[in-house]
Protein backbone atom coordinates (compact mmCIF):
# COMPACT_ATOMS: atom_id res chain seq x y z
CA UNK A 1 0.00 0.00 0.00
CA UNK A 2 1.52 3.33 -0.67
CA UNK A 3 2.06 6.50 1.83
CA UNK A 4 -1.48 7.77 2.75
CA UNK A 5 -3.96 8.78 5.42
CA UNK A 6 -5.83 4.62 6.52
CA UNK A 7 -9.54 6.10 7.25
CA UNK A 8 -11.68 3.52 9.64
CA UNK A 9 -13.19 2.12 6.31
CA UNK A 10 -9.37 0.98 4.77
CA UNK A 11 -8.84 -0.36 8.11
CA UNK A 12 -9.76 -4.29 7.08
CA UNK A 13 -8.08 -3.92 3.97
CA UNK A 14 -4.72 -2.24 5.37
CA UNK A 15 -4.69 -5.39 8.28
CA UNK A 16 -5.16 -7.85 5.19
CA UNK A 17 -1.91 -5.95 3.32
CA UNK A 18 0.08 -5.92 6.64
CA UNK A 19 -0.74 -9.54 7.36
CA UNK A 20 -0.15 -11.19 3.77
CA UNK A 21 3.66 -8.87 4.29
CA UNK A 22 4.34 -10.19 7.15
CA UNK A 23 3.72 -13.73 6.46
CA UNK A 24 6.19 -13.42 3.53
CA UNK A 25 8.55 -11.65 5.85
CA UNK A 26 8.12 -14.79 8.39
CA UNK A 27 8.42 -17.42 5.86
CA UNK A 28 11.88 -15.82 4.31
CA UNK A 29 13.15 -15.71 7.49
CA UNK A 30 12.46 -19.50 8.16
CA UNK A 31 14.03 -20.19 4.83
CA UNK A 32 16.96 -18.58 6.28
CA UNK A 33 17.17 -20.38 9.34
CA UNK A 34 16.81 -23.45 7.67
CA UNK A 35 19.36 -23.30 5.45
CA UNK A 36 21.57 -26.25 6.22
CA UNK A 37 25.32 -25.60 7.61
CA UNK A 38 27.16 -27.28 5.23
CA UNK A 39 30.92 -27.46 5.53
CA UNK A 40 32.78 -26.21 2.87
CA UNK A 41 35.15 -29.41 0.99
CA UNK A 42 38.64 -29.50 1.81
CA UNK A 43 40.11 -27.22 -0.51
CA UNK A 44 43.25 -28.64 -2.87
CA UNK A 45 46.07 -26.22 -3.70
CA UNK A 46 48.87 -26.81 -6.21
CA UNK A 47 52.33 -25.50 -5.56
CA UNK A 48 51.81 -22.03 -6.81
CA UNK A 49 48.88 -21.42 -4.29
CA UNK A 50 50.58 -23.07 -1.86
CA UNK A 51 53.32 -20.90 -1.93
CA UNK A 52 51.20 -17.61 -2.35
CA UNK A 53 48.92 -19.08 0.88
CA UNK A 54 51.69 -19.62 3.07
CA UNK A 55 52.79 -16.51 5.11
CA UNK A 56 56.49 -16.48 4.42
CA UNK A 57 55.88 -16.66 0.99
CA UNK A 58 58.75 -19.33 0.30
CA UNK A 59 60.32 -20.32 -3.42
CA UNK A 60 58.58 -22.80 -4.92
CA UNK A 61 62.38 -24.90 -4.80
CA UNK A 62 62.08 -24.13 -1.13
CA UNK A 63 58.66 -26.36 -1.19
CA UNK A 64 60.13 -29.10 -3.38
CA UNK A 65 62.72 -29.21 -0.73
CA UNK A 66 60.27 -29.59 2.22
CA UNK A 67 58.64 -32.30 0.13
CA UNK A 68 61.47 -34.68 -0.72
CA UNK A 69 62.67 -34.49 3.20
CA UNK A 70 58.79 -35.17 4.34
CA UNK A 71 58.44 -32.28 6.26
CA UNK A 72 55.41 -30.87 4.75
CA UNK A 73 52.38 -33.21 4.23
CA UNK A 74 51.66 -33.71 0.54
CA UNK A 75 50.04 -35.81 -2.19
CA UNK A 76 50.96 -37.21 -5.12
CA UNK A 77 49.62 -38.25 -8.39
CA UNK A 78 51.89 -38.83 -11.37
CA UNK A 79 54.20 -36.11 -11.11
CA UNK A 80 51.59 -33.54 -9.77
CA UNK A 81 52.16 -32.20 -5.96
CA UNK A 82 49.28 -31.37 -4.15
CA UNK A 83 48.59 -29.99 -1.12
CA UNK A 84 45.00 -30.07 1.70
CA UNK A 85 44.49 -26.72 3.12
CA UNK A 86 43.69 -28.53 6.71
CA UNK A 87 46.43 -30.61 6.25
CA UNK A 88 48.82 -27.22 6.02
CA UNK A 89 46.88 -25.47 8.34
CA UNK A 90 47.90 -28.69 11.22
CA UNK A 91 51.44 -28.45 9.97
CA UNK A 92 51.81 -24.38 10.60
CA UNK A 93 49.88 -24.97 14.14
CA UNK A 94 52.76 -27.76 14.92
CA UNK A 95 55.68 -25.89 14.35
CA UNK A 96 54.55 -23.62 17.17
CA UNK A 97 57.19 -23.49 19.46
CA UNK A 98 56.54 -23.35 23.37
CA UNK A 99 57.28 -20.37 25.72
CA UNK A 100 59.20 -20.76 28.84
CA UNK A 101 56.01 -20.66 30.98
CA UNK A 102 54.46 -23.42 29.06
CA UNK A 103 57.59 -25.83 28.73
CA UNK A 104 58.19 -25.14 32.85
CA UNK A 105 54.60 -26.30 33.17
CA UNK A 106 55.06 -29.33 31.38
CA UNK A 107 58.58 -30.26 33.08
CA UNK A 108 56.65 -29.97 36.31
CA UNK A 109 54.33 -32.04 35.32
CA UNK A 110 56.28 -34.57 33.98
CA UNK A 111 58.61 -34.59 37.66
CA UNK A 112 55.18 -34.93 39.37
CA UNK A 113 54.20 -37.96 36.96
CA UNK A 114 57.84 -39.61 37.60
CA UNK A 115 57.63 -39.07 41.55
CA UNK A 116 53.89 -40.35 41.81
CA UNK A 117 54.93 -43.51 40.11
CA UNK A 118 55.49 -46.53 42.17
CA UNK A 119 58.55 -48.52 41.68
Amino acid sequence: MEDKNITFEDLPKAMSWMMDKLNKLDSKIDGLNNIPLVRPADQWMNLKELCEYLPSHPAEQTVYGWTSCHQIPFHKRGKRIMFLKSEIDAWLHDGKRKSQKELAEEAAQFINAKRNRPF
